[in-house]
C-alpha cells in the first residue's frame, strides 16, 4: 500500500476494528498488507485521533536548499499529534527482538531542535529501552522526550486512554523529571483500574 492508501484505510477504522487489527499486527496477513512496522506507526496515531487529537500521519520534510531530487528528503516524520495544548513529534520503533537503544532518541532530539521549544517528542516502542537509552533520556534537556514501551501502549489500547496517558506522562516529566512513567504501574499505585 502507498502512504495515502494506508492513511485512508487507517482513517476508516473505528476503535473496535483498530484494536482487533492491533492484536493481529504481527500476523502475516497484516504485515503483508501494511509492511514491517507501518501498522504500528499508523495505529498509534489513529488511536490518538479517535480520542480527539488532531494528527498528521507519516510524511517527509523536504529541504528547500537542495537541488538534487535524490537528496531532497531532509527528515522522515512518523507523525505529529496535537492535543490539549501539547504539540508532539512521534517516532515509532516496531523492533521485534531487541530493545530500543539511543539512536532513535538522538534522531528525535535533532528533529526537536528544528522546532519551536513547546514541541515535545514521544518515542513509541514495541519493545523496551536499553539501559543507555534510559540514562540518556535524562540528559536531553531542554528537549522533552517521553518514552512509551509496549506495556504503556497495550495499557492504552486496553483502557482507551492514549490522550490521558500522554497528559500523565507529560505531568510526570514536569513534576518529577520522569520521562518513562509506567502507566499501568501508575494506575495500580493510584488504586484505579484505569487512568
Amino acid at each position: 500500500m502507498t502512504d495515502k492508501e494506508m492513511q485512508m484505510v487507517i482513517h476508516g477504522m473505528k476503535w473496535e476494528e483498530l484494536v482487533e487489527t492491533w492484536m493481529r499486527r504481527k500476523d502475516k496477513d497484516v504485515e503483508d498488507v501494511w509492511g514491517q512496522g507501518k501498522f504500528f506507526e499508523y495505529a498509534i496515531l489513529r488511536a490518538f485521533e479517535i480520542e480527539g487529537a488532531q494528527v498528521r500521519y507519516p510524511y517527509n520534510v523536504h529541504s528547500p536548499h537542495v537541488i538534487s531530487e535524490e537528496n531532497k528528503i531532509l527528515e522522515q516524520i512518523d507523525g505529529v499529534i496535537y492535543v490539549n495544548g501539547l504539540y508532539v513529534i512521534a517516532e515509532s520503533k516496531d523492533y521485534k527482538r531487541t530493545n530500543t537503544d539511543i539512536e532513535p532518541l538522538a534522531k528525535l532530539q535533532v528533529r526537536l531542535r528544528r522546532r519551536p521549544s513547546p514541541v515535545i517528542g514521544c518515542l513509541f516502542c514495541a519493545s523496551d529501552f536499553t539501559w543507555p537509552a534510559q540514562v540518556l533520556i535524562e540528559s536531553l534537556m531542554p528537549h522533552t522526550i517521553l518514552l512509551w514501551n509496549m506495556s504503556d501502549i497495550e495499557y492504552c489500547y486496553t483502557h482507551h486512554c492514549f490522550v490521558k496517558g500522554l497528559q500523565l506522562k507529560y505531568k510526570s516529566v514536569i513534576e518529577e523529571g520522569n520521562h518513562m512513567l509506567d502507566l499501568s504501574t501508575y494506575a495500580q499505585i493510584m488504586n484505579k483500574p484505569e487512568l
